[in-house]
């Protein structure tokens, strides 16, 4: 029978790591443990209960689930020195967890035999799992759900970087919006993005102007929000044929950061590579999969593509200890 289980680990710095264990049946057991990692500062639990959901359709089918607090969050031993939330969050996608979740592999190989893992988790949790891969090959595979491309740069600042595919939805949302009431007194009362409002509009009255290349210098990549760990990370795990699928809701402007500042600065390596990442879009869906058909179309993705990447494995050894 399979088995849910409160846990805990040491991590390389001292702290005591708590989570749960979700263990399949000896029987039907895979020898694979899908690693579910924290997304920002979210516990083990995910949004509106995500991480559980995943578990209960993936341990029948014989995968070990792995959900733990990383250190500094909730039931997890540390605790975090930055008074910002947007520097947590950086700190997050600069890679703050490799360590811990390399210990959590260490300990589940120590006391379940488990050798074989898959790096997943929603936003954070899977930029984490990806930061680990490029480190450590028992990453066999990224599942991958909002994956973040950006750093974070806080509500204050959110509308500078605007991708042009965010910024054409912001504008056909504020046109949607003229014939609202509410919203015209939102904007008499001070309270809209009045900068975003005049980047967007802006952006579509700008004349479509082929410009020659000048063959003399490079052009200049102006400064923007892109993580620049991202790029290294992917590539490497990707270009080390290791499989990944990358799932948005179809609202995330996630998806739109990926598109246009990881896939369009890398075309040419992309095109090298038959088919080195997968991409689906959800329509409609949110960042944190809300609602409930929108879980369900994640699973009905994700599940097929884990069953065929993450084959049975040899009998597990290795005891508890």
């Amino acid at each position: 029978m399979s088995a849910i289980e409160c846990v805990s680990f040491p991590n390389s710095l001292g702290y005591r790591l708590h989570g749960i264990l979700h263990e399949p049946a000896a029987s039907t057991a895979r020898g694979v443990c899908v690693l579910l990692l924290s997304p920002g500062i979210k516990g083990r639990v995910g949004p509106h209960r995500l991480y559980l959901k995943i578990a209960a359709r993936l341990v029948p089918l014989g995968f070990h689930v792995l959900r733990f607090d990383f250190y500094g969050l909730g039931d997890s031993e540390g605790e975090l020195c930055e008074r910002r939330l947007v520097d947590v969050y950086n700190a997050v996608q600069a890679g703050r967890y490799v360590e811990d979740t390399i210990d959590a592999m260490d300990w589940m190989q120590k006391t379940y035999g488990v050798r074989h893992f898959v790096g997943s988790g929603l936003c954070g949790g899977s930029l984490s799992a990806l930061l680990t891969a490029q480190r450590d090959q028992r990453i066999e595979c990224i599942l991958g759900l909002g994956l973040p491309t950006t750093l974070d740069g806080g509500r204050e600042n959110w509308g500078r970087n605007l991708t042009q595919g965010q910024l054409a939805k912001v504008r056909r949302g504020y046109l949607q919006k003229l014939a609202n009431v509410g919203a015209w007194g939102r904007f008499l009362r001070g309270k809209s993005e009045y900068a975003v409002i005049w980047k967007s509009i802006h952006h579509a009255l700008q004349p479509r102007r082929k410009i020659p290349p000048t063959p003399a210098a490079k052009p200049a990549v102006p400064p923007d929000n892109t993580n620049p760990f991202f790029a290294p990370a992917f590539r490497a795990v990707a270009g080390s044929g290791r499989p990944i699928i990358l799932v948005f809701g179809g609202n995330d402007r996630l998806h739109f950061e990926f598109s246009e500042k990881f896939e369009s600065r890398n075309e040419e390596w992309i095109r090298e590579r038959p088919r080195p990442y997968t991409v689906h879009n959800i329509p409609d869906a949110n960042h944190v999969l809300s609602d409930g058909p929108w879980v369900k179309d994640f699973l009905d993705i994700a599940v097929p593509w884990l069953c065929a990447h993450c084959p049975i494995r040899s009998s597990i050894s290795g005891a508890r200890t």
